[in-house]
């Protein structure tokens, strides 16, 4: 049975926050994965343009000290995403990551400035930064999700550490394709492809669903945005394919997790805006065991997830990640 830390901010403290942070990883041993001088990967959610309840840079920044201290070198780090915006190429995604606070540490975009750039793990596109680092600390806000009921551990890692065309397999079953209207024919995705998927013909290009990888670059090279494809994969699927990546991310590795739920918005940290709080600030839980520490999370907010998203069942992810071999259900807290 996993044990699950649990920092409880309903009560009063003698320390502040981040110093019971500081606690709550010293009494867990969450840094017992560090080697001196070893490269960690603080992976985290830089928060949308526009969104306000993203993590707090200051209990990431008191992550970075405490790696530190031990002789380690942490960076900081997520993956373009597949919908347009500020976090859909690298360039634009540090830039947002910088205004919003996260300049104490390096930053790195771990599928590169395309989000193109992966290994194959098991069929799983993972961010190709990742290949060089085995030592993980994930951190988490615990939110609601319209696919998976909540979003925490797993998400952030199966989600957040899979390259633009692992998103591309999770959301959708289908392969990019032409909006042929708003395409100017530039023939930069043409010159772009390096597997020659792209065709050519009377002033417009259509991608050969056959020999596309699914790498999804051309989406980002697109100056029109004319490159998309379906969201075609429902919850279920969804939340399958967050559980496999996890487990093929995590397998190989040093992880430590901590899911902070606080600012418990109904909606991903990805909407362009906020909307009201669905519950008080809980605590902070921590431990090594991604599906103990999303599972607690969600019992500890059954109820609240359950109501914002009644047609959901979001304890399908955590079925398939200890189906996968991600963790365990069962879990033990300890109250610090």
């Amino acid at each position: 049975m996993a044990k699950v830390y649990f920092l409880d901010l309903t009560k009063g403290h003698k320390d502040n926050h981040l110093k019971m942070l500081e606690k709550l990883v010293a009494i867990s041993d969450g840094l017992k994965i560090m080697e001196k001088k070893s490269l960690c990967a603080l992976k985290l959610h830089f928060g949308e343009d526009g969104n306000l309840n993203f993590l707090s840079p200051l209990y990431v920044q008191r992550v970075v000290e405490m790696v530190r201290k031990t002789g380690g070198h942490p960076v900081l780090t997520d993956t373009t995403t597949l919908y347009s915006g500020r976090r859909f190429r690298a360039d634009t995604h540090l830039e947002l990551a910088k205004e919003h606070g996260f300049s104490f540490a390096p930053v790195i975009i771990a599928d590169g400035l395309f989000g193109d750039e992966f290994e194959e793990i098991n069929g799983s596109k993972l961010g190709r930064a990742f290949k060089r680092i085995d030592t993980v600390i994930v951190l988490s806000h615990f939110k609601g999700h319209m696919l998976t009921g909540f979003g925490a551990a797993l998400k952030n890692v199966g989600m957040g550490c899979a390259a633009k065309g692992g998103k591309l397999d999770i959301h959708s079953m289908s392969k990019p394709h032409v909006v042929p209207e708003k395409c100017n024919f530039c023939l930069k995705c043409y010159n772009y492809c390096a597997f020659q998927a792209i065709k050519k013909s009377n002033q417009k290009v259509e991608i050969d669903p056959a020999i596309c990888t699914g790498c999804c670059g051309c989406m980002s090279i697109c100056p029109e945005h004319a490159i998309k494809f379906s969201w075609s994969a429902g919850g279920t699927d969804v939340q399958r394919g967050i559980a496999k990546y996890t487990a093929d991310f995590v397998k190989p590795r040093k992880v430590f997790y901590i899911n902070f739920l606080i600012n418990i918005s109904p909606e991903c940290d990805c909407f362009h805006t906020n909307e009201p709080m669905i519950s008080p600030d809980l605590g902070i839980l921590a431990g090594f065991d991604p599906v103990a520490i999303d599972q607690a999370s969600y019992d500890f907010l059954k109820g609240k997830i359950d109501k914002v998203h009644p047609d959901i069942d979001p304890q399908e992810q955590l079925f398939f990640a200890e189906k996968f071999g991600a963790g365990e259900r069962k879990y033990e807290i300890k109250s610090i």
